[in-house]
């Protein structure tokens, strides 16, 4: 069979140390071309690439260019059937790359990335960038068997003919490039492991990270995943086309504007003074479905941390659960459909009169021990308390996807701080100030709530303490599992975090918070007609 020509595309800026073994790597290919872009050189870096072999094209450019986007003018440059792209800090081994290329310049696959699966499995807590692909491949493009592996990589090979399908021009942003080309049911993709994080170069003014603070580069990467995100949100909707479960959106609307009423039996006062939070009173609500089992041991625990107040709506309901709440002294609100999840946070939070409001669920008793810390933050200047589920991070490799969602919200968010803390997850607990900065409208989407809250300067987050709710919620077969696809409640919770992400956008940019990337992009004209 005969081989598909192959030009190789190297971007360089600076590269006088390493880039004579890069194309030598290179050239042992036998490559119909090897097309050098650099740009903003101030050192050798172009003579040595010039003087390489007549067969090396180098595209001069006098300014830096920025990330990708070396990648894409070369692409369009490029002659033959097949592109690799390689960077110029550091060669790969030839024989590493005839393996890497053999699929596609033998016909057998359109593209090939890097196989990072060992990365993605490595049982250590993962890097922000490996959650952000993660998300990206598994929730957005649905393609959960390719992991982690991504254009955002060295190496990558792609026909020029995929290029121009998807236009060489969107190679600038990787991570939409590889939402276009795995979106492309006529593409067929390869992967094959090669070893480059450890020869990466370590630029401490774009790498310098901490526990709670994202690097340059780090913020530069999320922004192009959001990028990416945004476009494909225009051609779907705010949740990405993922199902809301069945949600009543519209009984808020209506409570809202006053065209609908509750029925409400009031509760007994549960104490008539607290001394616990400082002066500040204390609403629990709790939106149950059927939850005669449990409701009262729920409720009493309740009681033990001093509330002036416990909410119970309940909807949707056949058994005798709304007369044992308010045996129980609770305020009870009857609704005969079902509302939804987190529908009944909303109207609890209406209702409720107090200075901290605290949210649980029905379907499980929490020790008080175990709620009180929750409330006493909030009484000590926190305005939204928060799960602390981490430990999920260093527990299961890789992650799954709704842990995976939660850390990728909050990091493009720029809270790497609060990990995977969540409204999603209960026990969670807000201020007044925070209600009414936010709106109890908003809580029935649990994410569009927290990113209110995170976007405003003046309210305090903190992830406040452990309670192990996976190991206390009822498991619902027709939710919790699925023959194929994700599970109904998985996919109202990957919709909730595009619902979420989508607020984002529109109270920034379609970048989010990290809309400065150091692109050249306005240089993409001249050079790509």
């Amino acid at each position: 069979m005969k081989k598909r020509l192959l030009s190789i595309v190297i971007p360089a800026c600076n590269e006088e140390e390493t880039i004579s073994q890069v194309i030598q790597s290179c050239l042992q290919l036998a490559p119909f071309e090897i097309i050098v872009v650099a740009n903003g050189c101030t050192d050798s870096t172009v003579n040595i690439a010039k003087n390489s072999s007549p067969i090396v094209k180098v595209i001069q450019i006098d300014s830096p260019l920025g990330n990708d986007v070396g990648r894409a003018i070369g692409a369009d440059a490029a002659q033959a059937e097949v592109v690799l792209f390689l960077d110029a800090d550091f060669s790969i081994p030839t024989a590493q790359l005839e393996l890497f290329l053999s699929p596609i310049l033998t016909g057998e696959t359109d593209v090939v990335l890097n196989d990072l699966s060992s990365l993605f499995h490595e049982k250590k807590r993962p890097h922000s960038i490996t959650v952000w692909r993660q998300v990206m491949n598994s929730a957005i493009i649905q393609k959960p068997t390719i992991g982690i592996n991504s254009t955002l990589s060295v190496p990558h090979a792609i026909t020029k003919k995929a290029i121009q399908q998807i236009g060489s021009k969107n190679l600038a942003y990787p991570i939409l490039a590889q939402l276009l080309l795995m979106s492309n049911p006529t593409l067929a993709v390869r992967h094959y492991p090669i070893e480059v994080i450890k020869l990466n170069r370590y630029r401490p003014e774009l790498h310098q990270t901490n526990p709670i603070q994202l690097s340059i580069s780090e913020k530069r990467m999320i922004g192009d995943h959001l990028f990416a995100l945004h476009r494909h949100l225009e051609k779907t909707n705010s949740r990405g086309n993922f199902a809301d479960g069945d949600r009543n959106r519209k009984i808020i609307e209506d409570l809202t504007n006053q065209q609908r009423t509750l029925r409400v039996s009031p509760g007994r006062k549960i104490i008539n003074h607290s001394n616990l939070y400082g002066g500040q009173s204390l609403s629990v609500v709790i939106p149950v479905q059927n939850e005669a089992h449990t409701i009262a041991h729920v409720i009493n625990e309740v009681r033990k941390i001093e509330p002036s107040e416990i909410i119970v709506v309940v909807n949707g309901t056949t058994d005798n659960t709304a007369a044992l709440a308010k045996a129980c002294g609770a305020t009870t609100v009857e609704i005969e459909s079902r509302l939804g999840n987190d529908v009944g946070r909303s109207i609890g939070a209406m209702l409720a009169t107090g200075d901290i409001i605290l949210f649980i669920d029905g379907d499980f008793p929490i020790p008080a021990k175990d709620l009180f810390p929750y409330a006493k933050a909030i009484s000590n200047g926190i305005d939204l308390t928060l799960n602390n589920l981490d430990y999920y991070l260093d527990l299961r490799f890789p992650l799954n996807i709704v842990t995976a969602l939660k850390y990728a919200v909050n990091l493009a968010y720029d809270h790497k701080d609060l990990g995977i803390g969540s409204m999603v997850a209960v026990p969670h607990a807000l201020s007044r100030k925070a209600l009414n900065r936010i709106g109890v409208e908003c809580l029935l989407s649990p994410v569009v709530a927290q990113g209110k809250i995170m976007l405003n300067n003046t309210l305090k987050i903190k992830n406040i303490h452990l309670v192990e709710v996976d190991k206390l919620n009822k498991i619902r077969p027709s939710e919790h599992f699925s023959k194929s696809g994700f599970p109904k409640a998985v996919e109202r919770i990957i919709g909730d975090h595009i619902e979420g992400l989508s607020y984002l956008f529109m109270q920034t940019s379609e970048r989010g918070l990290f809309a400065e990337d150091q692109r050249r992009i306005h240089l993409l004209d001249q050079f790509i007609k």
